[in-house]
This record gives C-alpha cells, sequence and structure tokens, in this order.
C-alpha cells in the first residue's frame, strides 16, 4: 500500500508542476489594450505587434495578460511586481541595471528624420547632405538651423548615442516632446499640424500613417540596426518569464516567416544587407 501511495503523490505533484508551468501569468504593461491579442489584427498592425502575436503563440506555458499604461507607468509597474514586463524595448544602461532583458525579438533598421514632402526645408537639407556624406548630421544641423524643430517622443529611448545628444542643452531648444500617452505614433500629428519641422522615427512606424506624404532621411547619429527586447522584473519569476520568452524567440528566429515579417519594411535595395546583419545580431551569425 506504501508505494501505491509514493506512485499517487508522485503522479500529483508531477500533474501539478505541469500544470502550474502551463499557466505562468505575465502581465504586459504596454501600449496595447487588454482585448489586443484576440482581436483581428489591422491591416496597418506594426512590425513589434506581429512579432509578438507569434512569439506568444509559440509560448504555450505564458498566460499574457495586457495593460494599457504610458511607458513611465510600465517601468514602474514592472520594476515593482514580479510579473510584470514590457514588450519592444531598447537597452540602455539605466534599463539594465532596473530590469531583465531578453534576446533580441526584433532587429530594425535605424531611426530616420521624416519631413512632409512639401516641406520647403528638403532643398536646404539636400545641399548639405552632399557635404555630410548623403545623411543627416544631427547635432550640426540643430545647431546651425535654429528654425528647424525636431519632434520626439519624450518617454522613448532612441539608443545610446541619441539618447546622450538629445540631453545637450545647446541642442534641446531646438526639440519638441511629446507625451506618448497609451497610444503609438503620436508623433505623426505634430507634424501634420506644422508644430515641427520634422520627427525622428523607425521605418516600420510608418505602417501607422500615409507614408506617401513624408520622405526620410537617414541619421550619421543613430545605429544601422536597432534590437528590441522583452524586459521583465528583476526576480526569479521574471527570470522564469525570460527563459519561456528566450525559448520561444528561438525557435522562430531563424525561420523564413520571421524574418520576411521584417523584411515587410524594408526597401528591396536594402535588404540583402538588412538580412546579413539580422543573422549577425539576432542569429550570431558571422558570414
Amino acid at each position: 500500500m506504501r508505494w501505491k501511495l509514493v506512485f499517487k503523490i508522485t503522479i500529483v505533484l508531477c500533474c501539478s508542476h505541469q500544470l502550474q508551468a502551463k499557466s505562468q501569468d505575465v502581465h504586459f504593461q504596454s501600449k496595447m489594450p487588454a482585448n489586443w491579442l484576440t482581436t483581428t489584427p489591422v491591416t496597418t498592425e506594426s512590425l513589434e505587434l506581429k512579432l509578438m502575436r507569434l512569439i506568444l503563440a509559440q509560448s504555450s506555458e505564458l498566460t499574457p495578460h495586457f495593460h494599457q499604461v504610458n511607458f513611465t507607468k510600465a517601468s514602474e509597474l514592472t520594476r515593482t511586481q514580479a510579473d510584470s514586463c514590457m514588450a519592444s524595448i531598447l537597452k540602455n544602461p539605466k534599463r539594465q541595471a532596473e530590469f531583465i532583458f531578453s534576446r533580441p525579438l526584433s532587429a530594425i533598421e535605424g531611426l530616420k528624420l521624416y519631413l512632409p514632402k512639401d516641406s520647403k526645408l528638403h532643398t536646404k537639407l539636400q545641399s548639405k547632405l552632399k557635404l555630410w556624406g548623403g545623411q543627416v548630421r544631427l547635432r550640426e544641423l540643430l545647431l546651425t538651423e535654429p528654425d528647424f524643430v525636431v519632434g520626439l517622443d519624450l518617454e522613448r529611448s532612441y539608443g545610446a548615442d541619441l539618447d546622450l545628444l538629445l540631453k545637450e542643452k545647446v541642442i534641446r531648444r531646438s526639440l519638441y516632446f511629446k507625451q506618448s500617452g497609451a497610444q503609438i505614433a503620436q508623433l505623426w500629428p505634430m507634424l501634420q499640424q506644422h508644430r515641427v519641422s520634422a520627427v525622428l522615427e523607425y521605418p516600420f512606424m510608418l505602417a501607422t500613417t500615409d507614408a506617401t506624404l513624408l520622405q526620410g532621411y537617414g541619421v550619421a547619429e543613430a545605429e544601422l540596426l536597432q534590437l528590441a527586447y522583452f524586459a521583465c522584473n528583476k526576480s526569479e519569476t521574471g527570470q522564469a518569464i525570460i527563459d519561456k520568452l528566450n525559448q520561444s524567440i528561438a525557435a522562430l528566429a531563424g525561420t523564413q516567416a520571421y524574418l520576411d515579417l521584417h523584411l515587410e519594411a524594408v526597401p528591396a535595395e536594402r535588404r540583402q544587407e538588412f538580412i546579413q546583419n539580422y543573422n549577425k545580431l539576432m542569429l550570431g551569425k558571422i558570414n
């Protein structure tokens, strides 16, 4: 009888562990509404959301919940709640001290400076590009053109080098920061209303606006390819969530379908170079 009892307890404990593993709640402090994952995707859905759908579908051991908050609140909740995470976050030293990061979930073309196509500033900007080797030198532009105002998201990181540049007192007089709130791509109305001369944005975000109305320029201070990550609470629970997300990303990142989603936002003439950088940064492959 005793061995039967031990056997039954073992089965119960084993099954209990499996059930627990399949029901790990993760609360994403995000820009997406609570029902985002269960709704039909819109045709203009951004790359980060398309990738998240694939990753979470692959992550059968996670039960995701979404809370629509701005970045400041999302950071606070992720720092203080063991089962909280954020998605599509850039790394910087401050954030690495506060959160646990996953392996990169996406690699996107670097920031560009976007102006309306009908802007009178194109002629002046294009004449400078001849001296700058084809890319905008943002610092030099803002120091020499006092009437040029760039729109930025107050809560976003633009990469380590640009974040430092944008904090310079002499530069900030030419910057217009907007609180992003809970919605994506709040910079475009600023441009349409002529409150700013240009905005710094990622090419893949053009899916949320009418790209035919804009013209983009490469920025010398921006990274050619920007990696984004999941960031979770610094705890055993947060690490367990990251481990599960990493398993899903590892299973997907090398697939053609995952790469194809990235390539949708990359012009044909830049795709070969993008693929080489993608393989190196996302898969650790060096040709």
